[in-house]
């Protein structure tokens, strides 16, 4: 069940952190026409994001669980 918690938590935040990155116009802090380390910057931001949000998603659970 843990591992059901964890992936649909990083899909979800995942997606919500790069959209949030996205927005946020982190772009104008590179070099111009550095497209590639602009994405790459953009994935793993929000993938770390995702995986921290994820985890504290994942302890919640257990907390929650373990008290029943």
């Amino acid at each position: 069940m843990d591992e059901i918690i964890y992936f649909v938590s990083l899909t979800v935040f995942f997606a919500l952190n790069l959209r949030i990155l996205c927005a946020l116009h982190i772009e104008n802090k590179f070099e111009k026409m550095k497209i590639w380390e602009i994405k790459t910057a953009y994935f793993l931001i929000a993938l770390i994001g995702g995986h921290m949000l994820a985890e504290i998603m994942l302890k919640l659970s257990q907390l929650f669980t373990a008290n029943l």
